[in-house]
């Protein structure tokens, strides 16, 4: 228990619910706040769930007991500004005896014994500039603040280094500033600390019913609203079912608005919006997805011993603008068990990484993009990894009358022709086939649409690095299968032919027709346009 919450919790007055006067006493929500400060935070929520008026209280009881407390806690409507300023009110009021303060503003409340200030305002309301300094920093549902990223940078340039800043929100869709700081928090590339706090670990949110109750809502459990799956998969309670119910109702039955309102996971708190390409995607949280440092995930137990795995590359220039990525898939169940990103690994350390990790995933098969950088990682990767287990695509090229010869070049080229052709192979096997675990993907996911141009890719601020690596990954996964399940045996890597071998080249020559094609012992290369 921080110092704080004791003197929240003996000496702060609150109106309750019913409109009676109650001592503050802290919520399971506050409590794990107020156990958890690492003094950079983020908070993801589901509404009402008393964060704001908890960092109100902490500063509130800062500005009492501590020297030249600054603190800001700002709001993203005028409304809640006004609703947080009547609560200080409440606190000084009923407080005994009561603290002496002054009021500089309307929204500035000063504290003169201890020489400390707290100021409630909107978002935009106000700058604060080079000579201000802010001690304790609040930023209430910054997730609705236009200008977000302006807003907060220019707030955070108040606070030293020793200063806290907390920012809480709802969710409200993909992409936007807040979005993206809880995203790189989750994945570690963040000096902030992320606390998700769902609605279903709320007591309040959990209803009182009857015996007979509780038997008639686990009697009618409907499952066109997902019902069954959260009674019998997720241990709801009727009472907990029943709140849904009736927020539901409420928000005439729009389950995507009632999961970004009351998320139970961080990827429900970001709900898309818009039409994206894929709608259907079989994401499974669970907690054997493991980060293993700042750039990798791994689903434990994997890799397993006689598992046979594929893993696509997409690649960056590493200057910190697009991300070198990898996707892991076990060849046999499709499930995805790895995951590696990086903003600033050059092209041929690149090479390295991709050969390190398909070592440790039992020598998996490697498709890797060989557009631009692509090509640099290839140069260096066909040389520290055997080439038979990297994509490589075979064109035939005239040399003479009647004669041609084979050109091999390994990774997988996505052009304006082969693009679309991958992108709608993972949509389908997404839907049906494919079972995803990392939160970074199926945010990439939500947000891959189809622009007006017709192109392919993320909306306007957003990344698909992890999507084009996974569709270049299966782009390569019917030669993977060639290879059969031997494939995976580190010794069995050297009974397979390599097919820039000259016996293998020669092997092909033999192989030629009469019409100067090859009947190769390789299965054909697909043309999209088929």
């Amino acid at each position: 228990m921080t110092p704080e919450r004791l003197i929240i919790e003996s000496m702060l007055i609150i109106a309750d619910k019913n409109g009676e006067d109650v001592p503050m006493m802290l919520n399971p929500a506050q409590v794990e706040i107020d156990e958890t400060l690492s003094g950079r935070d983020l908070y993801p929520k589901a509404r009402q769930e008393g964060v704001s008026s908890y960092f109100l209280a902490r500063y509130f009881v800062k500005c009492l007991s501590q020297r030249n407390v600054r603190a800001v806690i700002i709001s993203h409507d005028r409304e809640s500004t006004q609703r947080l300023l009547l609560r200080v009110h409440k606190f000084i009021k009923m407080m005994d005896p009561k603290p002496v303060i002054n009021h500089a503003s309307k929204n500035e409340i000063t504290f003169p014994k201890m020489d400390s200030m707290i100021y409630l305002g909107t978002a935009g309301a106000r700058k604060f500039g080079r000579g201000d300094t802010i001690t304790h920093l609040h930023c209430s549902e910054v997730a609705f603040w236009p200008e977000a990223q302006e807003l907060v940078t220019g707030l955070l340039q108040a606070v030293p280094r020793s200063g806290e800043v907390a920012m809480e929100s709802t969710g409200n869709g993909k992409g936007n500033y807040y979005h993206k700081m809880c995203m790189d928090a989750a994945s570690g590339k963040s000096h902030y600390k992320l606390h998700f706090l769902p609605w279903h670990t709320f007591p309040e949110y959990d209803l009182a019913v009857t015996d007979q109750q509780a038997d008639d809502i686990i009697a009618t459990l409907d499952a066109d609203i997902e019902e069954d799956i959260l009674y019998h998969n997720y241990n709801l309670s009727p009472g907990q079912l029943l709140f849904r119910r009736e927020r539901l109702a409420e928000l005439n039955w729009d389950i995507n608005g009632f999961k970004q309102e009351y998320p139970m996971s961080l990827d429900e708190c970001f709900q898309a919006s818009g039409s994206g390409l894929f709608d259907k995607v079989r994401y499974e949280e669970t907690k054997d997805w493991k980060r293993i440092n700042g750039n990798l995930s791994i689903l434990e137990p994997h890799p397993i011993r006689g598992h046979s795995y594929i893993l696509g590359a997409d690649v960056s220039g590493g200057v910190g603008k697009d991300r070198s990525t990898c996707q892991i898939l076990d060849l046999s169940t499709l499930e995805q068990v790895g995951e590696w990103s990086d903003d600033s690994t050059t092209p041929d350390d690149f090479a390295n990484i991709i050969s390190t990790l398909a070592k440790r995933f039992n020598n998996a098969f490697v498709t890797v993009e060989s557009n631009n950088y692509g090509i640099t990682t290839l140069d260096r990767l066909k040389d520290i990894y055997p080439r038979q287990l990297i994509y490589y695509e075979a064109k035939r090229t005239p040399r003479g009358a009647n004669e041609f010869q084979t050109v091999m070049n390994l990774g997988f080229r996505t052009t304006a022709k082969t693009k679309p052709f991958i992108i709608g192979k993972l949509r389908s096997m997404l839907t049906t086939d494919i079972v995803i675990h990392s939160i970074h993907l199926k945010n990439e996911l939500d947000t891959f649409v189809e622009h007006d141009d017709g192109t392919l890719g993320a909306v306007e601020g957003c990344f698909d690095d992890l999507v084009m690596a996974l569709a270049v990954g299966l782009a390569g996964i019917n030669r993977a299968a060639l290879y059969g399940p031997s494939f995976n045996d580190s010794q069995a890597v050297v009974e397979y032919d390599d097919p820039f071998s000259f016996e293998n080249v020669v092997e092909k020559f033999r192989g030629r027709n009469s019409t100067g094609h090859y009947l190769s012992r390789q299965t054909p290369i697909i043309d999209p346009s088929i």
